[in-house]
């Protein structure tokens, strides 16, 4: 399924991965990072604006969301891209006992256990959190297990 998901990307111009629902999206310098849901797929974009450096497609039956667990003062998500042993790990922080928090978010690159890079959002400028991505695992048919920390389909 993700071959038939890359080549429907690739068939489609670079701006068009994100013209479905945005699920995130923040500016960090002059670049945009965006997480959109498309044709059954979690679709991650950064670059410049319409001309994206690199663009990953992630069925949403197998990508790793990684949903708030309830606890602790900040409330977080997270969602993580595979792309030729590199791991796009794009996370939302909202702190809730900060009266004048806002959403934070940013992009952690990993190879493995090394950090090779982490980029965060420029303040104010993400619209919205990860959390809806719980709701399209649900449409599909799936729950999160908090004891394992996966996602399993719903009994």
């Amino acid at each position: 399924m993700r071959a038939a998901l890359l080549l429907a990307l690739l068939a489609t111009p670079a701006s068009a991965a994100c013209q479905g629902d945005e699920a995130f999206s923040c500016t960090i310098g002059k670049k945009t990072l965006e997480v959109c849901s498309w044709k059954g797929a979690l679709i991650y974009s950064y670059g410049r604006e319409g001309k994206p450096e690199l663009t990953i497609a992630e069925p949403l039956e197998t990508v790793a969301y990684t949903p708030w667990p309830g606890i602790g003062r900040a409330i977080w998500d997270s969602v993580a891209f595979q792309n030729e042993g590199v791991t796009y790990e794009v996370w939302t922080s909202f702190d809730k006992m900060d009266e004048n928090a806002i959403l934070e978010g940013g992009v952690n690159v990993l190879q493995g256990d090394t950090t090779l890079a982490s980029l965060t959002c420029d303040k104010g400028s993400v619209a919205h959190s990860l959390d809806p991505i719980s709701d399209l695992k649900a449409g599909i048919g799936q729950c999160w297990a908090p004891t394992a920390q996966v996602w399993a389909t719903c009994n």
